[in-house]
């Protein structure tokens, strides 16, 4: 099954991670679409099967970043949901900050 598959009939993908990232011990390509956040993979050699998790926009509160270490520098960006929960992802500084700089947008309020 296709990522497409999991898309709804007007959702576009608008970002997809350079490389994978991880979320719960296992490695994830990170997406944002119009409406949702999604991280997606496949596994399994013969037998194919879809690893999916999807989070609202509009239920993101808040998100933080940072870089951790000297030589081997990992960074995390964290999400605050509104239900309470944090979705936390870790990867490579150049990809997790790109994931921060494109989600940006996305998370900006209009002032009313």
């Amino acid at each position: 099954m296709a990522l497409e598959d999991f898309l709804r009939p007007s959702e576009s993908i608008q970002y997809r991670s350079p490389t994978l990232v991880e979320y719960q011990g296992e490695k994830y390509y990170f997406y944002i679409t119009d409406a949702r956040l999604m991280w997606h993979r496949r596994k399994g050699l013969i037998f194919k099967k879809d690893a999916f998790v999807a989070a609202a926009l509009e239920s993101v509160r808040e998100i933080s970043y940072k870089e951790k270490g000297l030589f081997t520098k990992k960074a995390t960006i964290r999400f605050d949901m509104k239900e309470g929960n944090k979705r936390e992802f870790v990867g490579k500084p150049d990809s997790i900050r790109a994931i921060y700089s494109e989600i940006q947008p996305f998370l900006m309020k209009p002032e009313t």
